[in-house]
């Protein structure tokens, strides 16, 4: 891997952004042809990431779930953008080793830092609405015990509630599992 230089505010083709992450050490957003560098994570957020990334994996694994954490790209359905959710869970089954996208998430989790608060409580949320897979979204702040977490009924209403106690089930009941927030602050 290289440092592999983007110019702000050029336009870039699907093939090239592909090639930039591929080959680049910084991840990138990809948005309607310009590209947008990640910000890197701190530990405690990096921990979190893959606390979620173990119990998911550990409820789901044997059910047929994928569980993947920060390096997986997931594509918003008829919109030329690949964004980056730090963890993820599909049933889509992949079809070589070098896949890097995932088109049919079910449950995305993003765990939140003050540079990244708003654009994943927003926009990023309005992005991800639009895939048509995705049942759960979770928004997770690294340093209090709070989980907002948002799921998509059958008449694809969104709700959200809020978790603060560690003791609290988070029930993810299309997926026929469920864990508390002792799980993922531990």
């Amino acid at each position: 891997m290289q440092q592999v230089n983007v110019e702000a505010g050029k336009k870039y083709s699907l093939e090239e952004y592909i090639k930039i992450d591929e080959e680049g050490t910084v991840r990138h957003e990809y948005y309607n042809s310009k590209l947008f560098e990640m910000p890197g994570a701190s530990i405690l957020h990096n921990n979190i990431c893959l606390q979620l990334h173990f119990t998911l994996r550990s409820l789901l694994k044997l059910k047929g779930y994928q569980v993947n954490v920060e390096s997986v790209k997931v594509k918003i359905e008829n919109e030329e953008i690949y964004l980056y959710p730090d963890v993820l869970v599909t049933g889509e089954k992949l079809q070589t080793t070098n896949d890097y996208v995932v088109y049919q998430p079910i449950l995305l989790a993003e765990v939140l830092s003050d540079s990244t608060r708003k654009y994943d409580s927003t926009d990023k949320f309005i992005l991800y609405q639009k895939i048509s897979s995705l049942r759960y979204y979770m928004l997770i702040e690294p340093e209090k015990h709070v989980v907002i977490f948002y799921e998509k009924d059958d008449a694809f209403e969104w709700s959200a509630k809020t978790y603060t106690e560690l003791t609290e089930v988070v029930s993810l009941s299309k997926l026929q599992a469920e864990f508390t927030l002792a799980d993922i602050y531990s």
